[in-house]
């Protein structure tokens, strides 16, 4: 998603997640040049269940951006500087996400 805001980002991924249901979401932007937001939202279910916790996975997904973050384990936000990482990160999560909800 280009151009979204932090938190906007945040509450899409929190609406997401509650849509889907027992689901994980992980959403990234550039809100700016020169930087990277993403953010996690996880399920109780992938909380409990899988054992991932949002915080401490977008803070690894975050340093591919070459930046970090963290946050609660079911929803947690993460920043960067280098946006042309960006989709290196989201496809790293995703496989990440698939193998570990198998």
């Amino acid at each position: 998603m280009e151009d979204i805001e932090p938190d906007a980002l945040k509450t899409a991924a929190e609406r997401l997640q509650q849509k889907l249901g027992e689901a994980a979401v992980i959403l990234g932007s550039v809100p700016e040049e020169g930087k990277v937001s993403l953010v996690a939202a996880f399920s109780q279910k992938v909380n409990k269940d899988k054992k991932l916790q949002a915080g401490k996975f977008i803070g690894e997904i975050a340093k591919i951006c070459g930046g970090g973050g963290g946050g609660r384990p079911n929803l947690a936000q993460a920043g960067g500087r280098d946006p042309s990482k960006l989709k290196e990160a989201l496809e790293t999560a995703k496989k990440q996400l698939v193998e570990s909800l198998q």
